[in-house]
């Protein structure tokens, strides 16, 4: 059985992985005319001031746990997904980024068993292989490794390791976390040291061909596949195993082609919804018979 509090991280999963599946279409966009390391370090600051302004709202005392280490690999696990992800897909195609980048769950259960030590049940390992393999089978038609893009695929396997560490490093901090605003409070940190330490590449990479449509673009992806989609995600982390978390990112996937279907006319194929059911079916598997929030970890 899927318990209530299962039942939330499944809502708040999908509802974070809605507006993921967003951002790969917009920061394509805005490639056109920026860099992707200053689309990088912009959506972080954008992403840090719209969660300091519901701090602010709710007169929330701003606290960065810099001596934190599940903070630190936070932080730097985050700026090393965002150098990946957004230079990858300079070089790669969206298809081999989406791939690539959801084999996110397969390193987390490398990590947890070897490094962790931790015991991961079984359940958790068929729900992991059916949801990236319906990543792989969703988008096999279009998905291609070596030749001209052999390097923006290396970044986008980079940025599924990457993001690996800051799932696992976010659920281990979430543990102790006590409220909604305290996750907002220690995201918001690590969206502004992020930016902080990111913020040379602007220098680098100025945005002189910006348009006041790239302004809006930045704003909005900032703010729904950044701000909001990592708060809905660390709310349904707090309340599941650092496995079933990570299943939720695969969902991205379905959210992007039913964003392209909605917004931008494109078609869905057989294929596509096949993989789809079998992403969501790894996703509410990861949760039956759970009865804690990290019931598949042992102490740290």
């Amino acid at each position: 059985m899927v318990t209530k509090t299962a039942t939330q991280a499944l809502v708040f999963g999908f509802l974070s992985a809605f507006f993921w599946g967003t951002h790969s279409v917009i920061v394509r966009y805005l490639t056109n005319d920026l860099s992707g390391l200053t689309i990088a370090c912009l959506r972080l600051y954008v992403a840090a001031l719209a969660l300091l302004v519901i701090m602010r709202v709710y007169r929330y005392p701003i606290r960065i746990p810099i001596r934190d280490k599940y903070f630190l690999i936070t932080v730097a696990a985050t700026v090393a997904n965002y150098l990946f992800f957004h230079v990858g897909l300079e070089h790669t195609t969206a298809s081999n980024a989406m791939v690539l980048e959801n084999t996110a769950p397969f390193f987390v259960l490398v990590f947890l068993v070897l490094f962790f030590k931790q015991r991961i049940r079984p359940i958790e390992y068929l729900a992991s292989i059916i949801a990236v393999f319906g990543v792989f089978f969703t988008v096999s038609d279009d998905f291609q490794m070596g030749g001209e893009s052999l390097s923006g695929d290396i970044m986008e396997l980079g940025a599924g390791l990457t993001w690996a560490v800051f799932m696992m490093a976010s659920s281990k901090a979430l543990a102790s976390t006590q409220g909604t605003l305290e996750r907002v409070c220690f995201l918001f940190g690590v969206f502004l040291v992020s930016a902080v330490i990111m913020t040379p590449f602007l220098f680098m990479y100025p945005p002189r061909g910006a348009t006041f449509a790239d302004a809006g673009f930045l704003v909005l992806l900032g703010v729904f596949p950044t701000a909001i989609a990592y708060y809905l995600w660390y709310e349904a982390a707090a309340r599941v195993s650092t496995v079933s978390a990570a299943l939720f990112f695969t969902l991205t996937v379905v959210f992007t082609f039913l964003n392209a279907w909605f917004f931008l006319g494109e078609g869905i194929d057989a294929k596509m919804l096949i993989g789809a059911c079998l992403i969501v079916v790894g996703v509410i598997l990861s949760k039956i018979k759970s009865d804690d929030r990290f019931d598949a970890e042992a102490p740290s």
